[in-house]
């Protein structure tokens, strides 16, 4: 059974003195209730980053999720952090594991670790809990879009990617554009065409999209970015049901 989640920021860690400290994980919209209903067994969790050469920025951000999942009530037998220095037990991790963390962080350079370890070939099997945080959650799709941050200098914006899902998302999304800088308005008259395109599901730190064999739902603060309009679709503690027959086309 599929079983996917697509977030934007799980707000699992706050800063003290600029230094990041683990917290419950941002339960408003449901996403720990749901994680806890969808998991089976609790044997292994593992975090696979987005940067594989960046050891300590990694094992930090592994360990501030894993903690921050403890403290909401949801704990492992083992963990497991995925990068380059240990690229090689793929296969053994992903067959243990139960819930897969794909990392937020650098879209493209992530893309390419997944490339490199056959993350797409490797996952066709799992039967766990995927979840995506921001990058994570963009390279869960077939097509990738990945919305050009530095303008004209940004890194390839379309690739392939899991082939997890139709979806494609805008993580850390804010409606209002009022404080945008040049590149920010760059990137969202881009994300504006784009959509013209493909339909783009634009999420707000702290919502996500669960997406299941029977159903897909928006749960939280979310937008439809289609044919060069933004509309809301729901709010904090409110959802919104894809029709799972229709997601490809966005109607």
């Amino acid at each position: 059974m599929k079983k996917l989640f697509f977030t934007s920021n799980t707000k699992h860690y706050h800063k003290i003195d600029g230094k990041k400290v683990p917290n419950k994980i941002d339960n408003t919209n449901g996403i720990v209730d749901q994680i806890k209903n969808l998991i089976d067994v609790n044997n292994a969790i593992l975090y696979i980053a987005s940067n594989p050469d960046d050891d300590e920025k990694v094992d930090n951000y592994a360990s501030l999720i894993f903690n921050g999942l403890k403290l909401s009530g949801i704990s492992f037998s083992e963990y497991f952090i995925l990068d380059n220095r240990t690229k090689n037990k793929a296969s053994e991790y992903i067959k243990k594991a139960n819930v897969i963390f794909l990392s937020g962080g650098d879209t493209y350079i992530q893309n390419e670790f997944f490339n490199q370890i056959h993350l797409k070939e490797l996952l066709q099997n799992f039967e766990g809990i995927i979840i995506g945080q921001s990058a994570g959650s963009i390279n869960m799709a077939e097509f990738v879009y990945n919305s050009p941050e530095d303008g004209e200098l940004s890194e390839p914006i379309y690739f392939k990617g899991l082939g997890l899902s139709n979806i494609n998302i805008e993580p850390h999304f804010v409606l209002d554009t009022t404080e945008f800088d040049d590149l920010q308005m760059y990137q969202r008259k881009h994300l504006l065409e784009e959509s013209k395109k493909r339909p783009i599901y634009a999420l707000s730190d702290g919502s996500h999209i669960l997406e299941t064999d029977e159903s897909i739902i928006v749960c939280g603060k979310s937008f439809l970015i289609k044919n060069g309009t933004i509309t809301q679709i729901c709010t904090d503690k409110q959802t919104f049901n894809i029709d799972i027959n229709k997601k490809a086309l966005g109607k």
